[in-house]
């Protein structure tokens, strides 16, 4: 287990080296490997037992075929090489994501100039995507699973062909530099100190529709819940009504870290709870985490910058 993973250490770094992380990359023959295919290695074999028996027979006919399918092998390197040489692979965007959830990478294939590959077969991560023939820019999306919360960098895109015999395959390793913010994620919490939700006494609340304090009676409609109707107004010959509840809500509520209770990325995680939550219920807020804030506003803008400073806490 040692040696295998002091090989795996030096082999990454030889790839570091030779395919570093970056933006756009046009392959070269550089980035590009070649190799036998199984059904390659096959065809090999074969070669080598009908090379064998030409020789040990001295029957020419056999060695015209050996040598026949050894020159067709030499060839296919060429046009299997050459349908992956000049493509070039783009990272456009990618979208921010929450810890266990995906975010989605964008990229776009472009052949080079007159060349129209035939056969491209993508690899990231557990999803594959084939282009028969890549005759125009092609913009592809790939989904990918981000696990933990922060900066989030792509594994090696795997870029390759079979084509046209399928006995050789020529493959790259892409790895972009794109990054993908992670923010936590949300986790249920009560608001404690200066972030605790407003009274009914306090000034600027708004009310929303919620279980806490009754607030009004509506007439009822059909299918609604007969828990909440007023059976004091129908027995009395009033009519028939439903009791509707309401919860107090600041109009400027202060999201703080140092007001939640836990561990580090718990607190985190119970921030980005009540940052949804906010904008959910069309509440104005406030971010502070750690000497970092984010100004009052709301909606789903606000959120999304909210979530972001979530992601880039150390």
């Amino acid at each position: 287990m040692a040696v295998q993973g002091w090989f795996q250490q030096k082999t990454q770094a030889w790839q570091n080296r030779r395919l570093p992380a970056i933006q756009q990359i046009k392959l070269t023959q550089k980035q590009i490997f070649i190799f036998l295919t199984k059904e390659g290695g096959l065809l090999a074999l074969m070669m080598l037992a009908i090379f064998i028996a030409g020789v040990n027979y001295a029957n020419n006919l056999v060695l015209g075929l050996c040598f026949f399918l050894g020159s067709t092998v030499i060839v296919t390197i060429y046009y299997t090489f050459n349908n992956l040489s000049g493509l070039l692979l783009e990272a456009i965007d990618a979208t921010d994501s929450e810890a266990g959830g995906h975010t989605e990478y964008r990229i776009r294939l472009t052949p080079h100039g007159r060349k129209f590959p035939y056969q491209i077969q993508l690899i990231w991560d557990d999803q594959h995507q084939i282009i028969e023939h890549l005759d125009r820019p092609v913009l592809l999306s790939f989904k990918l699973l981000t696990p933990d919360r922060g900066r989030f960098l792509p594994s090696r895109l795997r870029v390759e062909t079979v084509y046209p015999l399928g006995v050789l395959r020529a493959w790259s390793y892409v790895r972009f530099n794109l990054i993908a913010w992670v923010s936590p994620k949300p986790i249920e919490g009560i608001l404690h100190g200066e972030s605790a939700m407003a009274t009914e006494e306090d000034e600027a609340v708004i009310r929303v529709a919620g279980s806490s304090e009754f607030d009004d009676l509506r007439e009822f409609v059909p299918g609604e819940s007969l828990s909440r109707v007023s059976w004091t107004h129908l027995a009395r010959g009033q009519g028939t009504y439903t009791k509707q509840f309401s919860d107090a809500h600041s109009r400027e509520q202060i999201l703080d870290y140092k007001d939640m209770y836990g561990g580090h990325e718990l607190r985190l995680s119970k921030l980005a709870y009540w940052v949804k939550k906010m904008t959910d219920e069309q509440v104005t807020f406030e971010l502070k985490v750690l000497g970092r804030s984010l100004p009052l506003g709301q909606g789903l803008s606000h959120q999304a910058m909210a979530l972001r400073l979530l992601a880039e806490i150390q």
